[in-house]
């Protein structure tokens, strides 16, 4: 039997060169497959490397234009108020009496609001004016303006067929905004809460309502009917956009201090009355409303904006 352990350890060793030789055949062919998978590695991670370093300089870049950006829109808006001087009323931290009982139900209660100090145009936005704006950014036109600009005896009159939103874009564009529903009514009827603008009773020399001419007509028309703090045509020509959503009840829950409306809504608060409205539409406590996308010929808007 001696003679087998040598005969086995032979076969042994003859059974695992078979096995090395074709482990060694197998390497060698997936050898370039390896060495390939391990090039695209290094490819791969070199390209994130470089992503990284593109995007680490983009939002560098993107910062630095930014900056730029808010620095030259800083002296637009140093430059345009040079160019579009329009003169703004200071109203004075205070009550008032908002609200009228004996109007609509969405007027009651009649109440006490305390406003903080604010700033209003004196007068509506004009074609003139908006049409500055238009050219100068290239924000739609109003529909009604044919071949791209208003009629030529209209530059004074108030710009209407703009939607709030259209109305909204100019006062960010001008660096102002739109006048909550409060300060719209206070800076028309001051603090007693008179009827009118001008006061209690009813004058149609004062106010451009009943389709006594027509349409609108120039903001600066009826001086007899300027506010207690000198704010022009706040009563009739044209309806504003306000900033607050709409809601016939808001008055019964609304607070004291600086209300601002209802968190939302399907309608937003337009004042005023209009050239067609009746003595009771242009009360400085009535109220009237409409979709944010609702552009007549009877909206329009002016600016408001808190002291500086």
């Amino acid at each position: 039997m001696d003679w087998m352990y040598p005969v086995l350890m032979v076969c042994f060793t003859a059974f695992c060169f078979q096995i090395f030789a074709v482990f060694r055949k197998q390497a060698a062919l997936l050898q370039p497959t390896v060495e390939q998978l391990e090039s695209s590695r290094g490819n791969v991670e070199r390209q994130i490397q470089e992503a990284e370093q593109a995007t680490e300089e983009s939002l560098r870049r993107i910062e630095g234009l930014k900056t730029e950006l808010s620095a030259l829109d800083e002296q637009r808006l140093a430059l345009q108020s040079q160019v579009n001087q329009k003169e703004m009323i200071r109203i004075e931290a205070g009550e008032f009496m908002m609200g009228d009982d004996e109007g609509g139900r969405d007027e009651a209660p009649a109440r006490t609001v305390l406003l903080n100090a604010f700033q209003i145009d004196k007068m509506p936005v004009n074609n003139q004016e908006y049409k500055m704006f238009v050219e100068v950014t290239g924000h739609r036109r109003p529909p009604h303006w044919t071949s791209g600009t208003y009629q030529l005896d209209q530059a004074a009159h108030p710009v209407t067929n703009v939607s709030f939103n259209d109305a909204k874009a100019y006062a960010t564009w001008v660096g102002k905004r739109l006048p909550t529903e409060a300060e719209w009514e206070k800076s028309s009827r001051g603090t007693v809460g008179q009827t009118y603008s001008w006061g209690d009773a009813f004058r149609k020399d004062n106010v451009n309502c009943g389709n006594e001419y027509g349409g609108p007509t120039p903001c600066d028309q009826f001086p007899g009917g300027a506010s207690p703090y000198g704010v022009w045509d706040t009563c009739g020509n044209a309806m504003e956009w306000c900033e607050d959503w709409y809601y016939d009840d808001y008055y019964k829950t609304a607070p004291r201090d600086n209300p601002e409306g209802p968190p939302g809504g399907q309608y937003r608060v337009i004042r005023g009355g209009f050239y067609a409205g009746n003595k009771a539409d242009v009360r400085c406590a009535a109220r009237h409303w409409a979709p944010e996308a609702n552009m007549q010929d009877h909206i329009g808007f002016r600016c408001a904006k808190s002291p500086d």
